[in-house]
Order: C-alpha cells, then structure tokens, then sequence
C-alpha cells in the first residue's frame, strides 16, 4: 500500500477520445516525474505484470500504466459501443496517447512526462516522441521496435549458425522460415518465433514459469484481465479483434518515423 501523504494509488477510467480507458498510477510523491507505460502486443496490456518491477521506482517516479483502446479493461468497458474494435488502428492510437499525456500533464501540473514503450509500445513511442518531442521529457525503448520483417531475416541467419550442429533443428527452422516467406503473417511469425526462441533464451520453461506465477500472484488480477487473457490463446481469435493494428505492426519499420530525435532517449535490449 502506498500511505505517503503525497502519494498516489489509483484504479480509473479517463475519457479518452470518446472511451473510457482504463489506467493504473501508483508513486509515493505526485511531484515526481511522471512515467507513462505504453504497453506492447498490440493489444497486450501488461497492468497485470509490471506491479513488481515499479515497486522498485515508486520512490522516484509516477508511475503510469493503461489498457489502451481495444484491448483489456478499455475493451470490455466499451464493449457495447465498439464491439468489433473498429476505432483501434495505429492514428487514433497516436491520438490516444497525445491525450493521455495531456490529461497526465494537466493533472500532475508537468510540462512534459517520460515515456516508456515496451515491444509494440516502443513503436507507439517512437511515431509520438517524433510528432510532439515537446511534450516528452526522456524516452525509454524496451524492445525496441525496428521492422519485424528485418529482424525475423537477422535472427534466420543467427539461428543458421548457432544450430549448424543440430541439422534437424536447421531444418524446422528453414521450413517456417519459408513458409513465413511465402506468406508474412501472425500465424507464420508466430510459428517461426516458436521454433526460435528457444535457440536464443535458456531455460526458456522457467521464464514462462516465472511469468504464470507473477500472473496468478498479482495484486491487480482481475476478471476483465482473466477474460481478455484466454482470447489471447488463440492467435485467430486476438487477430480477428485486433487486425488493423496487428496488420500495420507487422509491415512498420520505426525508420520511417526518422533517425533524428530531440529527447534523450534510453533503450533497454530484452
């Protein structure tokens, strides 16, 4: 519990472009500069997981995480009146995040705020802080996005010599990694990133292990986030929600935002 006189503990919707978003903001001095989270997927909030690293920031920081539209809390409180997602694609997600700073400006008196994007959160990021740098303070890339056609050729080419002894394992992957060729999709990525992630991170099972178990401890555990987390199981069902944003996540390259940026910025590999 956060009990500092000056302190913040807070479960809101704010009206946001015509929804109602959920939003998560813990810190233990409000005059401290304010951390907004842009969570990856698309349509991944992470409320849910980042409870245990940001009790290590609290002191230092404002700490700001949302669902953003479509997805999560945000996704069933406006269930009713965008059933099928239609209003999330990757502008109004721009728009969306301009107003939450705004909102977050006006309501902690700041003139600007740093930003942290995570996976496809770093993506979001990188398109704002390009658009408005004079509302960003610092930026923190987690993942960064580049272009996950480049990367999923770079990791290819790294797998072919990191498995050169297991030809079995050089065959699986050539073969995703052609279909995925043939046919760029959620499902082939999905399927090559499969075979792949395991070549690069050890005890892959206790990394899954680690994240169930942050899951079924959390303190902010919910219905909504239960309910929003089992349609994610099913590649078809969370691409059917979520096909503008995942459509143009897959073809992005964040180059295309430029390579000159006026904020400092802080990128975190992992």
């Amino acid at each position: 519990r956060i009990c500092s006189p000056n302190g913040i503990d807070e479960k809101i919707f704010v009206r946001i472009n015509g929804q109602d978003q959920y939003v998560r903001i813990r810190g233990n001095d409000t005059s401290n500069p304010v951390i907004l989270n842009l969570h990856g997927g698309p349509a991944s909030p992470d409320t849910i997981f980042t409870y245990e690293f940001a009790q290590c920031i609290r002191d230092d920081f404002t700490y700001v995480c949302w669902d953003q539209r479509g997805c999560g809390r945000t996704y069933y409180k406006n269930k009713k009146i965008d059933f099928k997602n239609k209003t999330a694609d990757f502008q109004q997600a721009l728009k969306d995040v301009d107003a939450m700073v705004h909102y977050l400006c006006n309501r902690f008196q700041k003139d600007k705020l740093i930003i942290l994007g995570h996976s496809y959160g770093s993506l979001l990021g990188i398109y704002y802080i390009s658009a408005y740098p004079q509302k960003v303070e610092k930026y923190i890339g987690v993942g960064q996005s580049v272009s996950i056609i480049n990367t999923q050729r770079i990791n290819y080419n790294e797998l072919l010599v990191l498995c050169s002894s297991d030809q079995k394992k050089v065959d699986q992957l050539s073969k995703a990694y052609q279909r995925m060729q043939e046919h760029f999709s959620l499902e082939s990525l999905m399927n090559f990133q499969r075979l792949a992630l395991p070549c690069f991170v050890e005890n892959i099972t206790d990394a899954k292990n680690s994240r169930l178990q942050f899951l079924l401890s959390s303190p902010e555990l919910a219905f909504d986030d239960i309910r929003w987390l089992l349609q994610m199981l099913s590649t078809k069902g969370h691409y059917a929600k979520n096909k503008q944003l995942l459509d143009f996540t897959l073809t992005a390259n964040t180059y295309d935002a430029g390579l000159t940026f006026s904020v400092p910025m802080l990128f975190i590999s992992g």
